[in-house]
C-alpha cells in the first residue's frame, strides 16, 4: 500500500487546502493511504472523525508557545513522525517559502523519498506581513535543493515560491472540485432561498476567512454604493476569521445590517452557491482560488480582483478588475450587470477543461506513486 502525509493541512477557516484534500481522502481509490500532519490544531474535532471515516490519521505536529521557538518543534515533531510512520511520499502545502523549508528539511532527515513542495498563493497574510516576506524571500532559494517534486496551483503561486526553479520542473495542478456537487439545481436553489429569507432579493455572495488577503473592507465600500442603487440587493458572507468584528462594525456604521448576512463557516457552502446570484473576490492575492472555481462550476457569473491569475477564468462570464478606490464604480456597475445565463452548461464546461476533483486525484496519484 502506498503510504502519503499531507503537511500543513488543517480545518481553520474551511479554507482551499483543507477542501482539496479532504476531496481527495474521499475520493481516493484503495491501496493509497492518505494522512494528515497539521501544524495548526483542528478547530472543529467532527472534522477529524470525518477524516478518520476515510481511514485518515490526522496528527498534530505543531506547538502554542513562542512563534520562533514553533517552528524547531514543529521541525522536531514532523521528524519523528516521519521516522515512524514511513511514509512513501509526503505533500507539503503552504503559502510561504519558511513553512515548505522547515517541513520539507524535517522529511529529508526523516527520510522521506519523494517531498513535493506545493505552492498556494502569490503573497502574504495576518499581521506582521512585512517581516513574513522577509523570511519567505531569505527561505525561498534554498527549496530547489529540499524538494524532489514542485507543484503549484497557477502562475502567479509559482513565481512567488519557486523563482529559481526550472518553470518546466513545476507540475501545475488545476484545484478540482466535486463538480457533481456543486451543479446548478433549480430545486435547490429556491429551498436555500427560501430558507435564507432571500427569495425576493438580488444575493451578491462571497467565501472566504475575515482576513487581510480577502480584502472585505473594499467588498463592503462596493455593496454600500450597489445597495444605493439596489436597495434589494443582499450581501451573503460567508466564512469567519479575526477581522469579522471589524466587518461588522463597518456594516453597521453604513446602517447595512439588514442587508448583510454573517452565514460563519459552512459544511455545505455547494448549497450557498446555488442561492447567489452572482460571486465577487476582491482579493489582494490569491494562488488560484477553490471558491472560485466552485463559484463558476455552479454557472454563477463572478468577478476577481486583477490581483488572482488569469488562469482562474473558466467561464466568459467571469471579469477581473482592480481593487483601488477609483474602480469602486466599476464593480458597482459589474455586480449589478451580472447575466448568468444558461447556469446548467458551466458543468460541462468545467468538466472538459480537467476541473472536476477525479482529474486532480488521479494526476495527484501519478505523481505520488511515479
Amino acid at each position: 500500500m502506498t503510504s502519503v502525509l499531507e503537511i500543513n493541512v488543517d480545518d481553520i477557516g474551511m479554507g482551499g487546502v483543507y477542501s482539496l484534500v479532504k476531496s481527495i481522502i474521499q475520493n481516493k481509490p484503495h491501496g493509497l493511504k492518505i494522512d494528515i500532519a497539521a501544524i495548526e490544531p483542528f478547530e472543529n474535532p467532527e472534522n477529524i472523525n470525518i477524516l478518520n471515516g476515510y481511514g485518515a490519521e490526522v496528527h498534530y505536529v505543531g506547538y502554542a508557545g513562542n512563534k520562533l521557538l514553533k517552528q524547531l518543534k514543529c521541525f522536531m515533531n514532523m521528524r519523528s513522525l516521519l521516522k515512524t510512520g514511513r511514509y512513501d511520499c509526503v505533500h507539503i502545502h503552504s503559502d510561504v517559502a519558511n513553512k515548505l523549508l522547515v517541513s520539507g528539511l524535517a522529511s529529508k532527515m526523516g527520510g522521506a523519498k519523494k517531498i513535493i513542495l506545493h505552492s498556494h498563493a502569490s503573497g502574504v497574510d495576518g499581521s506582521h506581513r512585512l517581516m513574513k516576506k522577509c523570511f519567505h524571500y531569505a527561505c525561498r532559494r534554498f527549496l530547489k535543493y529540499i524538494g524532489t517534486d514542485f507543484m503549484s496551483c497557477s502562475d502567479l503561486a509559482t513565481e512567488w515560491m519557486f523563482p529559481n526553479v526550472d518553470k518546466q520542473k513545476v507540475i501545475m495542478l488545476k484545484n478540482g472540485v466535486d463538480l457533481q456537487k456543486f451543479r446548478y439545481d433549480k430545486s435547490k436553489r429556491d429551498e436555500v432561498r427560501a430558507r435564507l429569507g432571500v427569495t425576493d432579493r438580488y444575493v451578491i455572495g462571497h467565501v472566504g476567512r475575515f482576513a487581510y488577503q480577502k480584502n472585505h473592507g473594499y467588498l463592503i465600500e462596493i455593496f454600500g454604493k450597489v445597495h444605493k442603487s439596489n436597495p434589494n440587493a443582499t450581501l451573503l458572507l460567508v466564512g469567519e476569521g479575526v477581522l469579522q468584528d471589524e466587518i461588522k462594525a463597518s456594516v453597521h456604521n453604513k446602517g447595512l445590517d439588514s442587508s448583510v448576512i454573517f452565514y460563519g463557516t459552512s459544511a455545505n457552502v455547494a448549497e450557498l452557491f446555488q442561492a447567489m446570484d452572482v460571486f465577487v473576490l476582491p482579493s489582494r492575492f490569491e494562488g488560484l482560488p477553490i471558491v472560485g472555481v466552485e463559484a463558476q462550476a455552479s454557472g454563477l457569473p463572478t468577478i476577481f480582483s486583477d490581483k488572482i491569475t488569469k488562469e482562474a477564468k473558466l467561464l466568459e462570464t467571469t471579469v477581473f478588475l482592480p481593487i483601488d478606490a477609483a474602480s469602486a464604480a466599476k464593480w458597482e456597475n459589474a455586480i449589478m450587470s451580472a447575466n448568468a445565463g444558461d447556469r446548467e452548461s458551466s458543468y460541462l464546461q468545467l468538466k472538459h477543461n480537467g476541473f472536476d476533483i477525479s482529474d486532480s486525484i488521479n494526476n495527484l496519484l501519478t505523481i505520488y506513486t511515479k
